[in-house]
């Protein structure tokens, strides 16, 4: 029997909500799983047993950790102290693996990816990170967003954040509207509780962002995420629509974008010492002139819209 562990970051009353109503993200993977005869254990990564926990199970994973981003200094220094208990493991009989493994998830926790990718060779929306912290007030952080960008729109996000969680479009940086100055503000008295993204806002979104959704070693399946009219966010939450689309609709330039980035992460993250690499939801912009402009990559708790396609392929991944 497979011990699988489902890493959360919410109370154990809200678990145990879930798991009387049977209502699990992704699809309800860890009912599937236990069907299928796998022993499944959903356990808060912040409590005091948990290293215990992942040592006594098979494969862990951060499939439903989503609320890491509320407490990201606490996160970071549990990833540190169950990487070191691991690699301590490893000469053990069985020691666990981790899917995603703890160095990926370091490293996609913090949007500074994105700058790693640019580097790769990768197109990006033109982006900068900053401390905004380190501003004395709205309008000096004001002028040091001008000098990226004299005047048109702006997002702005927190480096550690998922669904648009704390996003700001500022339609025009030369003329701040009252909510967009309350927003510096909150910047520069760290309620981002991490740096500050600058990017350039991409018109493209409007007719959709992409999302390739990766199980295992292969492109499983593709969605379309459109925001509503007058929105740049494209998560349901926002009025967004998903729509599933074929894999052979998708233009050769841009397939062969997307799985050049899959490849380069798998080069880079294919294993490490605590596990391997087993997911990855890779999202973009597709325009006349650009294959495919990188706007995330999620490779901790992102939705794999398992619901539409690839649930077969995340439980063998899991049980294999």
């Amino acid at each position: 029997m497979k011990r699988i562990l489902f890493l959360t970051t919410v109370p154990p009353h809200i678990i145990q909500k879930y798991v009387s109503d049977d209502d699990w993200s992704n699809d309800m993977l860890p009912a599937h799983l236990s069907k299928r005869g796998a022993s499944v254990t959903i356990k808060r990564w912040t409590d005091e047993d948990i290293i215990t926990t992942i040592l006594d199970s098979d494969l862990v994973t951060f499939l439903w950790a989503e609320d890491y981003i509320q407490h990201p200094v606490a996160f970071r220094e549990f990833l540190e102290t169950a990487k070191k208990a691991i690699e301590i493991d490893r000469n053990g009989a069985n020691p666990p693996c981790v899917m995603n493994h703890i160095d990926l998830v370091k490293w996609n926790m913090d949007k500074s990816y994105l700058l790693d990718m640019q580097r790769a060779g990768f197109d990006i929306p033109t982006t900068e990170i900053l401390d905004a912290e380190q501003f004395s007030s709205p309008s000096a952080l004001h002028q040091r967003l001008q000098m990226f960008q004299l005047s048109g729109s702006v997002v702005l996000k927190p480096s550690i954040s998922a669904s648009s969680n704390n996003t700001r479009l500022i339609s025009d940086i030369s003329a701040l509207s009252n909510d967009d100055t309350a927003y510096l503000d909150s910047c520069t008295k760290g309620d981002l509780q991490s740096s500050l993204v600058i990017q350039r806002f991409e018109p493209a979104i409007a007719t959709g962002e992409y999302s390739f959704v990766f199980v295992g070693d292969r492109l499983s399946h593709v969605v379309l995420k459109s925001p509503k009219s007058g929105e740049f966010r494209c998560q349901p939450q926002f009025g967004g629509l998903l729509c599933p689309q074929p894999i052979n609709t998708i233009e050769e330039r841009t397939l062969s974008m997307v799985n050049t980035i899959f490849d380069t992460l798998r080069m880079w993250f294919g294993k490490g010492s605590t596990g391997k690499m087993g997911y990855l939801r890779i999202d973009g912009l597709v325009t006349d002139e650009t294959a495919f402009i990188l706007m995330e990559i999620e490779a901790i708790e992102p939705c794999l819209y398992l619901e539409l396609e690839g649930l077969q392929e995340m439980l063998s991944l899991l049980l294999k």
